[in-house]
């Protein structure tokens, strides 16, 4: 007896939540057919197994983001469906015999698989409108060309005049850290040169010693680690206030790039900074949406010592 071959009208989304249903009703008309899409289904989710497993094995320094991770993960599932429907890997045949014998049922010795007469095409297993996202996220992607870790520990810096013992005392720390966060070294130079007057008003301790704070970041209530307190300036609907603000302070440079690189992985406000290679203005306009400062004008400020330092 020959198979009923499946139509592509049967290949649904991958996020159908009906075919499971859909699947019990049909075992009770015909069982052959229910148990041969049954051994589909489960290729095809053996097959988005594997291709969720490619995804994962990124190399150091590779960055997707989220947005283009969710819809590869989306087209990945539509992908396994059509080709577990379609030529699969020949597992779907087999279990599908494998449940026949089981259930004492004739196995359709005859019967070859139902394939497509062509190679499935990723771009046919995908809607139009999936397509559009899936197009829009890579072309946000490419834009920011996001810094390889190996290639930020590597890449050299070029000092303004007056600023190359600035620069080169921090370059390795400023290395590390754009690594961390997958921009360029320079930016990080740039940020922590915005924050401190290129090394000529660093926060000092109670007794003058240097906190080694080279970017402005205060010590909230879940700080552990060493303080000192300053006079600032902080914005407050648009007009600069003097205030005494509490700092964190490190014992060297090391702990400071360490500990800033750590608050902007770690802190979801930040996400726009990160991972956005060369462009000085979006890891300044990243910085300034999460209230990295108070002062409106932070950004442009930010990337104008960015593009200055930019050899």
């Amino acid at each position: 007896m020959a198979s009923t071959p499946i139509s592509q009208a049967d290949i649904g989304l991958a996020y159908d939540t009906q075919r499971l249903g859909n699947l019990k009703v049909l075992a009770k008309d015909d069982p052959k057919v229910a148990a041969r899409k049954a051994a589909s289904e489960f290729e095809a989710l053996f097959l988005q197994t594997l291709l969720k497993t490619m995804r994962e094995t990124r190399f150091d320094g590779e960055e997707d983001s989220n947005a283009l991770d969710t819809y590869r993960g989306m087209a990945d599932q539509q992908l396994a469906q059509t080709m577990a429907k379609g030529s699969g890997m020949g597992l779907g045949e087999a279990l599908y015999q494998q449940i026949l014998k089981a259930s004492g049922q004739a196995a359709d010795a005859d019967a070859p698989v139902t394939r497509n007469a062509e190679p499935v095409k990723f771009n046919s297993v995908i809607s139009p409108r999936l397509q559009a996202a899936l197009s829009r996220a890579q072309g946000e992607e490419k834009r920011y060309e996001p810094m390889r870790a190996l290639d930020a520990l590597e890449a050299p810096l070029a000092a303004p005049v007056g600023r190359e013992d600035f620069v080169q005392q921090i370059a390795p720390h400023a290395r590390q850290a754009a690594a961390n966060l997958g921009v360029t070294p320079n930016l990080v130079v740039a940020h922590a040169a915005l924050e401190s007057g290129w090394g000529k008003r660093n926060i000092r301790n109670a007794d003058g010693s240097n906190s080694h704070n080279l970017f402005g970041i205060k010590a909230g209530g879940s700080w552990q680690g060493k303080t000192t307190d300053i006079v600032t300036t902080e914005y407050e609907n648009g007009s600069p206030k003097k205030k005494v603000e509490r700092f964190r302070a490190y014992d060297n440079y090391g702990e400071a790039f360490a500990d800033y690189a750590k608050l902007l992985q770690n802190n979801p406000r930040y996400a726009g900074a990160l991972n956005t290679g060369a462009d000085a203005v979006s890891f300044a306009r990243g910085l300034a949406r999460g209230g990295y400062a108070t002062d409106p004008a932070y950004a442009e400020k930010l990337a104008r010592v960015a593009t200055g330092t930019r050899s």
